[in-house]
């Protein structure tokens, strides 16, 4: 898709800097089980088959705690 083929082309011109995508973590089609937690159920990228492509270096997440 549209990640992988943009991390690979960035680390095309700089492999010496980490690569992220800063995507909000949304469950997707690797874990169909856990699309209920989903908000909206099914909006969303799949956060975690985003994050295994190659080129992308580390995760980030935004973590929003009821307080």
């Amino acid at each position: 898709g549209w990640v992988e083929e943009m991390a690979g082309y960035v680390k095309s011109l700089d492999r010496k800097h980490l690569l992220e995508i800063g995507m909000e973590g949304f469950y997707g089609d690797s874990m169909p089980e856990k699309k209920v937690n989903n908000p909206g159920y099914q909006v969303g990228t799949d956060f975690i088959s985003s994050n295994l492509i190659r080129n992308i270096d580390f995760a980030t997440i935004h973590a929003y705690p009821d307080i």
